[in-house]
């Protein structure tokens, strides 16, 4: 089962006073950082003295000031997020402040997300009256890798201001974004990526993925929009529905593709429109199971048409059931002359002729047992 969510996420383009801090590549603080997940994810003065040999004191005193101004880890000395990338990159965040031109998107799924960020120069401006104040702030402390030069990344540290209220210059932008976000529940994975345009460049971003529970998504959506197709089955992970309707595909394939209007992914947005591929399905009662399984043996014996014995059929007719949605519920061969008397003499008489022949012409009459009907399946 799998799933595709579009989305048009607005991006917004303004200048602003910000302290910002690029990340370099500093080797001795991921090799301190390093050295503090091993150590109980702390950086304190004996981990300084292991990574960082031959300091005084004073200088780890000093190394972790500074470990703690750039965020690497708290007050109390633990290890942060950012602490933890740089440990995996060896790329550390290196602070400056300036005039910038930011273009931010928010949405449930990118955060309040920095897309790319401009060194502006700093000027007198006289356009006071042009200030507004700063509506929707980006998130601080987080790593953002540009979109249009992804070998830049950033953090935003700190919006210094007035009295708590951050002015920024609103400027008009021809940017635009999207989010495609693909849910595959059968592997257990989602991933998502931006496309569109910042100004006149377009977007590189890098696929990422939210680790979303896909199981109990799927729960989700089956006691809601999925309802209208079928029962949504938590113990079989697929949806119970009707023979009626069903295409020839579907029977052989247990699986369907449905239209959603609208779903629900809680904390992360609603989507419409949404496309749902290969839906596991089966039958959802014992008269649907029937059906389904002579369908499926009659569609068989009609594409590979071929003089079958009865001992043939009923082999057949348990290939096409067991190890399938059908097994839960009986499934019925009739018996040999109820069934080619009945149903297959007039409606279709090629395959009348292929399973009636063997039959009639056996050189030994096969036994009532062979002949009598066929019961496959039951679990319930």
């Amino acid at each position: 089962m799998k799933a595709l969510l579009v989305q048009e996420v607005p991006v917004e383009r303004f200048a602003v006073f910000a302290e910002l801090a690029w990340l370099e590549r500093r080797p001795e603080l991921g090799a301190l950082c390093r050295a503090g997940r091993t150590h109980g994810s702390r950086i304190a003065r004996d981990v300084v003295h292991a990574a960082l040999p031959g300091l005084s004191e004073v200088g780890a005193h000093n190394v972790i000031r500074w470990c703690q101004a750039l965020a690497l880890c708290d007050s109390g000395g633990s290890l942060t997020a950012l602490g933890e990338e740089v440990a995996e990159t060896d790329e550390a965040p290196v602070p400056e402040q300036g005039v910038y031109g930011f273009w931010l998107a928010r949405h449930p799924v990118l955060g309040s997300r920095l897309l790319a960020v401009v060194r502006l120069a700093s000027r007198r401006d006289p356009r006071f009256d042009a200030i507004a104040p700063l509506e929707h702030e980006p998130d601080r402390g987080v790593v953002f890798r540009s979109v249009v030069e992804p070998s830049e990344r950033f953090v935003l540290r700190d919006l210094p201001s007035n009295h708590r209220q951050v002015g920024v210059l609103p400027q008009t932008t021809s940017s635009a974004c999207r989010l495609r976000w693909t849910l595959d529940f059968a592997a257990g994975r989602d991933e998502w990526q931006l496309e569109g345009r910042i100004e006149t460049s377009p977007m590189q971003h890098e696929a990422e993925h939210d680790g979303l529970d896909l199981r109990a998504l799927a729960d989700l959506w089956g006691a809601g929009p999925l309802a209208k197709h079928g029962r949504w089955d938590p113990g079989g992970r697929r949806l119970a529905v009707a023979f009626s309707g069903l295409s020839p595909e579907e029977q052989d394939r247990f699986v369907k593709t449905v239209q959603l209007p609208s779903v629900k992914i809680p904390g992360k947005g609603s989507y419409d429109s949404v496309t749902l591929e290969d839906v596991p399905i089966g039958p959802a009662a014992a008269k649907d199971t029937q059906a389904w399984a002579m369908a499926r043996l009659l569609r068989r014996l009609e594409h590979q048409p071929k003089y079958r014995s009865r001992r043939d059929v009923r082999q057949l007719f348990v290939e096409l059931i067991e190890d399938t949605p059908l097994e839960q519920y009986v499934s019925v061969l009739p018996p040999h002359a109820t069934w080619i008397g009945e149903q297959l003499r007039t409606s279709r008489p090629e395959v009348f002729w292929s399973v009636a022949a063997p039959v009639d012409l056996a050189p030994q009459v096969p036994g009532p047992e062979e002949l009598g009907e066929l019961r496959i399946g039951g679990s319930r």
